[in-house]
Parts: structure tokens; sequence; C-alpha cells
């Protein structure tokens, strides 16, 4: 006994409507996760153009006769609000976590400073140190630093600072 012609249509009929259902759906989907992925794209393309960070100042702090000693920045957000809990710390070239100690806010509003310190930095006349932060948007503030001094007197002075963003525009 075999399937009559109109009951034939009938499962073909279901088949393709229930296929063009299907893909309809898929394709809605596709299409708002397109839309919210253009959409975080230009909020993070704003954000990298309107984020920048500033040293404004720096202190430094040892004990007498110490062969090492702390350098604190003071950082000024003087763009977007950033968030301090997302960003990574490399210093002299590595990333580090232990030597580096950053802000524990959830965020740095437009014009709040926040203090960066990196621990335990020998001291030893004429070498260079660098920090780099690198914020949740991919941009960094790199500083360079060296000691002025022998192993138990001196001071630490800035060579320079210096805001990027890689990957703008």
């Amino acid at each position: 006994m075999g399937v009559s012609g109109p009951a034939a249509f009938a499962v073909l009929l279901i088949a393709v409507t229930v296929s063009f259902g299907m893909l309809y759906a898929s394709g809605e989907t596709l299409y708002s996760m397109m839309k919210e992925a253009g959409s975080d794209y230009n909020e993070m393309v704003v954000k990298v153009r309107t984020s920048h960070l500033e040293l404004v100042n720096y202190s430094y702090s040892t004990l007498p006769n110490a062969t090492v000693y702390d350098m604190t920045f003071a950082i000024l957000n003087a763009g977007s609000t950033l968030s301090p809990n997302e960003w990574g710390y490399i210093y002299d070239g590595m990333m580090d976590s232990t030597s580096v100690v950053g802000p524990s806010s959830e965020y740095l509003l437009p014009g709040e400073t926040a203090q960066v310190s990196v621990i335990n930095v020998p001291k030893v006349n004429g070498t260079a140190h660098s920090l780099v932060i690198s914020t949740e948007i991919g941009c960094g503030l790199k500083i360079k630093w060296e000691w002025l001094g022998n192993a138990t007197d001196g001071a630490p002075r800035v060579i320079g600072s210096a805001w990027y963003c890689p990957g703008e525009g």
C-alpha cells in the first residue's frame, strides 16, 4: 500500500513550513547578535578615544640602610570611567602581580586619582625600571624611572611617562 499523493504533499508542505520557521528564527537570532556586536564595538571605540591616564605625582619609601624601596605613583583619570580591577601590570617587561599593588576600587571616575605602587625595587644607581599599567580597553600608561645614588642613599627620578592606545580607531 502506498502513500497517496495528497498525503505526500501534506507531509512535504509541513516539512517546508517547519524548515522555513527554523531558518527564519536562526536568521533573526543572527541579526540580533550582529546588531549587539556592532553596538558593543561602537561603545569600545568611544571608550578608547575618550580614555586617558596621566602620571601626576610620585613618591617613594624605604627603610634606613635598606637596599630596596617602594615606589608609589599617583595616576589621574583624565578620560572616561575605567575599571581598575581589570587592569594588568607589566613591571620591567614581565607580567607581575606580586610586585605591583594597584587600586582596589571597582571604578575610577573621570577626575579621580588612584595610587599604584611597585614594592621592593632594588637600589641600583642608574638602572632604569618601567611599569606599564594596561587598562581593560587595551590602552596603557608607561612610566620609566631610575634610582640615583648608592645602595643605601639616594632617591628615584621619573624619566618619563606616556599614554598610548595601540588599537585606537
